[in-house]
């Protein structure tokens, strides 16, 4: 920690970096972060909402755009972490440096992206009326500690998926895959209430609720659409799994720092 503290500096330029060359020669730059999830909003508010009627939710294109931004945040920062050290081959092996500070830098990139989503989507609640009234609720103080949580269960994640893809090269796609299906099975586009689901749905709620991304989206969910406070036992394992998995990233990357570079 002490020596990526030293390059700290490293980081936020490769951070600036990844910024950069998403956006490189696009002409509405930093926007495509929230025009992206704008029409996947609109799509799956008109499909669930509208066409199937599988959804009864005032404002439901508003809880549909929050669990959109924090997905997208959590699939794109572990996408592009997983092949951080795999395509940076040439710099780890030529260059000293802490090489933890590439997937680092994918996942803050990302990280900054869902800021400004998150910062437009509050001036919107402003003044749209959300289920529980008025927003903001006295509950978005513990927003921070949300943002906070899922940064470190991602960073964990990801400095673990990026170590593993140095010698199973397939990862990439697996983790691609897997996240396509774990998008369905989490609660992005419903909410874990059995009121508001179709009817039989509701008997699968206890085995959403095993899904750790469940515990960020409900918090994000209660803190941001509803206006009420995360349901206690849902909140302290929602921080649990952020320590957990950034401890156990860290030590499974630690376990292969030394023959990485000559893997990769």
């Amino acid at each position: 920690m002490r020596e990526l503290w030293r390059y700290r500096q490293l980081i936020s330029n490769l951070t600036i970096r990844d910024l950069k060359l998403k956006y490189k020669r696009s002409t509405l730059g930093i926007a495509w972060s929230l025009l992206n999830p704008l029409l996947m909003m609109a799509i799956y508010t008109a499909v669930f909402s509208v066409f199937l009627r599988a959804v009864n939710i005032h404002n439901y294109w508003a809880l549909v755009l929050v669990g959109l931004l924090a997905w997208l945040f959590f699939a794109n920062a572990l996408g592009s972490a997983t092949v951080s050290f795999a395509h940076s081959g040439n710099l780890i092996s030529k260059v000293y440096f802490p090489i933890e500070a590439l997937p680092i830098a994918s996942v803050l990139a990302n990280f900054v992206n869902l800021l400004i989503s998150l910062a437009v989507l509050i001036a919107v609640l402003l003044v749209v009326r959300t289920p529980a009234g008025p927003f903001p609720g006295l509950s978005l103080a513990l927003l921070p500690v949300i943002l906070a949580a899922q940064l470190a269960f991602t960073l964990g994640l990801s400095l673990m998926a990026a170590s593993f893809t140095v010698y199973l090269r397939d990862l990439e796609h697996m983790v691609a895959l897997g996240l396509t299906g774990l998008f369905y099975l989490t609660p992005v586009l419903y909410p874990l209430d059995p009121h508001a689901l179709p009817h039989g749905a509701a008997r699968f709620i206890p085995i959403l609720s095993l899904n750790p991304m469940a515990w960020f989206l409900n918090s994000y969910h209660s803190v941001l659409f509803y206006g009420t406070w995360p349901d206690a036992t849902t909140f302290v394992l929602m921080l649990a799994a952020a320590a957990v998995a950034l401890v156990a990233g860290y030590a499974v990357f630690l376990h292969f720092r030394p023959h990485l570079p000559e893997e990769v």
